[in-house]
């Protein structure tokens, strides 16, 4: 599991590495000026609840690659 702290709290998740290595995943990192952290940790700078959102959807279903920047755009806080 990978450390992931979201929002400006830096509300802490441990994800797995599939969904960090997931194209939507690594977008909105990018998108909201989130990267590395320290000590292996990734940050995302969206909402907490937007996050959890995109989560579910990244292990409940599969986005089509077309829609992606949609996605991202809807997220990036």
């Amino acid at each position: 599991l990978h450390p992931v702290y979201v929002g400006k709290a830096r509300r802490r998740y441990l994800i797995a590495e599939e969904l960090v290595g997931h194209p939507l995943f690594q977008n909105l990192v990018d998108r909201t000026g989130g990267g590395a952290g320290e000590a292996g940790t990734t940050v995302v700078g969206c909402e907490v609840v937007l996050f959890e959102h995109l989560l579910w959807m990244l292990e409940n279903a599969d986005p089509q690659p077309e829609s992606l920047d949609e996605l991202v755009e809807y997220y990036a806080c």
